[in-house]
């Protein structure tokens, strides 16, 4: 074998990305950290709920502290999404779109 380039190709550099700039959080940060602070919020919110059903509640307290537990799992299922889609990037789109399929 030779070192020598007898099909005149031109082989480029191999050129990654541009070092990100330090000025700032860029937006990909900012949608993320909101994520986390949703998935923080609704664990926050679920254990108070949690402990309001723990004390003995009468049945009419205890239906709004259960659909507040609902809505605190629903803020932290969010929050989840949020991150996964932006923490992961393609892999876990091309995951959950291969799920839903194509309608090529």
């Amino acid at each position: 074998m030779s070192d020598d380039n007898d099909n005149n190709d031109e082989f480029t550099d191999f050129k990654g990305r541009d070092d990100p700039s330090e000025d700032g959080f860029t937006t990909n940060e900012i949608i993320t950290g909101f994520g986390m602070l949703l998935i923080f919020v609704g664990f926050i919110f679920g254990l108070i709920r949690l402990l309001g059903l723990k004390g003995g509640e009468i049945p009419s307290d205890y239906d709004n502290h259960l659909e507040q537990l609902y809505l605190s799992y629903i803020i932290m299922f969010v929050g989840m999404l949020i991150t996964s889609f932006l923490g992961f990037g393609g892999m876990f789109k091309r995951t959950i779109f291969s799920f839903i399929g194509s309608n090529d």
